[in-house]
């Protein structure tokens, strides 16, 4: 059976990183497709890091990919973290090379489920530091979130949240500097007919997450602040929509009518 699913996944990758027409041929990475899909990731990942550092392939996006993808398989399994502690930290940091060197985003169908996995898994932690509400764990969560500001350069959801967690730790300078554009484009969703439908679930987590947890900060010290926060996620979260991944929007609902009462 496990050969079976080695099989199918195999023929899944290979239409999906293979069958792709690209500037440069993708045929170089067969050997890193095998190894991934036999779930050699060391072997994989110490490979990848190679065409990373070769002149004819460290501008090729899918090397970055791969050294992101084996490092998170590694991360998620215990016979490799003696001997690589920081796999996930790794992930990332590969994760946002490949995005940069991907700035078209041609590689979109190889890399889109696999960087929604991460941003999810992040989603989580930066919830936790968050919840503990300390200057630490605000640093550390801005950290992360800084991040994902880089692995999704769309994600004005994140970035709203990032400017926001530099307030929080008095970096006034970045938080101005992340915060007036996002809300600029956040403020003209409504008004693009497609642009909340195109969003992946996960820009509308982090959409609705930073807009909950400014408000929640606002409504302290400001609320009329709150107010308007809230009121940029009014006909995206608050009134049913179709064009919504999020299962619950029952938190924003909560939050806005607290505010409003």
């Amino acid at each position: 059976m496990k050969r079976i699913l080695k099989f199918i996944s195999l023929i899944f990758i290979y239409t999906h990183l293979i069958a792709p027409t690209q500037a440069t041929s993708q045929e170089d990475f067969m050997d890193l497709l095998l190894l991934y899909v036999d779930e050699k990731y060391d072997v994989c990942f110490h490979k990848a890091i190679k065409y990373t550092e070769k002149d004819k392939t460290k501008k090729h996006p899918l090397p970055y990919l791969y050294c992101s993808m084996a490092s998170f398989e590694m991360s998620q399994d215990h016979k490799y973290t003696n001997m690589y502690p920081k796999a996930f930290k790794s992930s990332l940091s590969y994760l946002s090379k490949y995005r940069k060197k991907d700035k078209g985003f041609e590689y979109k169908d190889d890399s889109e489920d696999f960087i929604e996995k991460i941003k999810m898994i992040i989603a989580e932690e930066i919830e936790n530091y968050m919840t503990e509400g300390t200057e630490s764990t605000y640093g550390k969560a801005a950290g992360i979130t800084k991040k994902i500001c880089s692995i999704d350069p769309n994600d004005y959801g994140s970035k709203l949240l990032y400017g926001h967690l530099c307030n929080l730790t008095k970096n006034r300078a970045t938080a101005k500097e992340y915060i007036k554009p996002s809300l600029i484009f956040i403020d003209s969703i409504p008004d693009k007919k497609f642009t909340f439908k195109t969003m992946t679930f996960s820009q509308q987590h982090y959409l609705k997450f930073a807009l909950i947890e400014m408000a929640k900060y606002q409504k302290n010290k400001n609320l009329i602040s709150a107010q308007t926060t809230l009121n940029l996620g009014k006909e995206l979260f608050y009134i049913k929509r179709d064009d919504c991944k999020l299962e619950d929007n029952g938190d924003f609902i909560t939050l806005y009518d607290e505010v409003f009462k």
